[in-house]
C-alpha cells in the first residue's frame, strides 16, 4: 500500500501457498482493519476481480470494487440486446443496468483506434490460417497425408497456434480436408471489437 505520492506505507505477504483467492478477499478486510478505513474499493482487471471474488467481496459487506467484465459476459449482453452496438454510432460510453449485475453499473466503452487494431490481427491470422490450411488440403489431394487422425493432427496444430479454430468450418475423411472461413462468427467477434464493459459495485456510482 502506498501514499498519494507513491511511497510504500504498508506491504503484507502471503505464505507461498496460500491460494489466490485466499489472499484476494484478506487483503481488503486486513487493509480496513489496520488503517481505519470505512471505504475501501478494490480496482484490479477481470483476472483479479472474478464473479466469484466480488461474491466474496459482497459477503464482507464493506469492501467495494471496480472491474471489466470478460468477452463472454460481454457477449451475452450483446446477444440479449442489453449492449446495444449503435449507441456507439454517436458517443464512445454507455451506461447499463441488468439484472445479472445487481446493486452494480456497467459501463461500455469503445476504442475505435483498439477495434481497428483487433481488426488487423484477426485479418493476418485468417489469412495465414488459410494459407496453412491449403498447404494440408494440397498434401491430402497429392496423397502425401492420409488417414483422419494424421489431417487433424496437422489442422489442430494450426488452428491452435493461430487461435483461429472457431472461425473455420473445417471436413476432413481420411483422403480430403476442406475448409471454408465462419463468416458469422467472424462477424459476431468484429462487432465487439474495441468494446470494454466497466463493472462498478453500484449503480448510484
Amino acid at each position: 500500500m502506498t501514499d498519494v505520492e507513491g511511497r510504500p506505507i504498508s506491504i503484507e505477504v502471503f505464505a507461498g501457498n496460500t491460494a489466490d483467492p485466499s489472499a484476494f478477499v484478506s487483503a481488503p478486510k486486513i487493509t480496513q482493519e489496520r488503517f481505519g478505513l470505512k471505504e475501501l474499493i478494490m480496482v484490479g482487471d477481470r483476472g483479479m476481480i472474478t464473479s466469484a471474488r466480488i461474491e466474496a467481496l459482497r459477503d464482507l459487506g464493506g469492501p467495494k470494487w471496480i472491474t471489466c467484465l470478460g468477452a463472454p459476459a460481454i457477449k451475452a449482453l450483446a446477444e440479449e440486446g442489453s449492449l446495444q452496438l449503435g449507441l456507439f454510432d454517436e458517443v464512445n460510453l454507455a451506461s447499463i443496468v441488468h439484472p445479472d449485475y445487481p446493486d452494480e453499473r456497467l459501463i461500455a466503452c469503445r476504442n475505435p483506434s483498439l477495434a481497428t487494431e483487433r481488426k488487423r490481427k484477426r485479418n493476418e491470422a485468417l489469412d495465414v490460417t488459410e494459407a496453412e490450411f491449403s498447404r494440408i488440403a494440397e498434401a491430402v489431394s497429392a496423397k502425401q497425408l492420409k488417414g483422419i487422425a494424421v489431417i487433424a493432427k496437422k489442422v489442430g496444430k494450426i488452428s491452435n497456434h493461430y487461435k483461429m479454430a472457431k472461425h473455420f468450418i473445417t471436413e476432413i475423411t481420411k483422403e480430403s480436408f476442406s475448409f471454408v472461413r465462419n463468416t458469422e462468427r467472424i462477424q459476431a467477434e468484429a462487432a465487439l471489437d474495441g468494446i470494454y464493459v466497466i463493472q462498478l459495485f453500484s449503480t448510484s456510482f
